[in-house]
């Protein structure tokens, strides 16, 4: 008789903890309870919270990430807030970081498109100048500024010293076209140079 203690004991052991899994699994609740143990919405309100954290982190994440995507940097750091309940900082900062990621990735974009027609704009000038300008006269272009479907720039003769004509582009359907070219025009008032 001796033998059947042990088994007993493993018997009851394996019984209690089948017992104990199945109550774990189920739950102590009635029927009639909410799910999130009748806490009465405690646990709604604290989704609509981080939600609008959120909601409210990845904007402001996606605005700082392109200005940084635009500019060059990274930075993903969230900005350090006080003052709101632990669920709406929770949601703003992991939606600061999603935003963060989108908005850098689509300012790098912008950049380099923005680069691009830059370097489509200096070509075309250098073109046009060229065309409008005594033979064998070398030119580079400064102050570059697009504005819209215009573009404005500085024409500096590398070859001989002369004076620095502007340049005016406008943006045509088969690319960037010469408008005008010359020291005695005004460029347009929104030109800073």
């Amino acid at each position: 008789m001796k033998r059947n203690v042990p088994v007993l004991v493993l018997v009851t052991a394996f019984l209690l903890l089948l017992f104990l899994t199945a109550a774990l699994l189920v739950g102590c609740g009635g029927p009639g309870e909410e799910k999130n143990g009748g806490s009465g919405g405690r646990d709604d309100r604290a989704q609509a919270d981080y939600d609008d954290g959120f909601s409210r982190g990845r904007a402001d994440g996606y605005e700082r990430g392109r200005d940084d995507g635009i500019e060059g940097r990274y930075d993903p750091q969230a900005p350090e807030m006080k003052g709101a309940n632990e669920d709406y900082l929770l949601g703003y900062a992991e939606g600061w970081s999603v935003g963060y990621e989108e908005g850098h990735a689509d300012g790098e974009k912008e950049a380099a498109s923005g680069e691009n027609e830059l370097a489509e704009v200096e070509a075309a000038m250098i073109a046009f100048v060229k065309r409008n300008a005594a033979p064998g006269l070398e030119f580079r272009i400064e102050h570059i500024v697009i504005q819209g479907d215009e573009a404005v720039g500085r024409a500096v003769c590398t070859s001989e010293r002369l004076e620095s004509p502007y340049v005016v582009m406008k943006r045509g359907a088969s690319g960037w076209l010469g408008v005008d070219f010359g020291t005695g025009i005004e460029p347009p008032a929104w030109y800073p140079y």
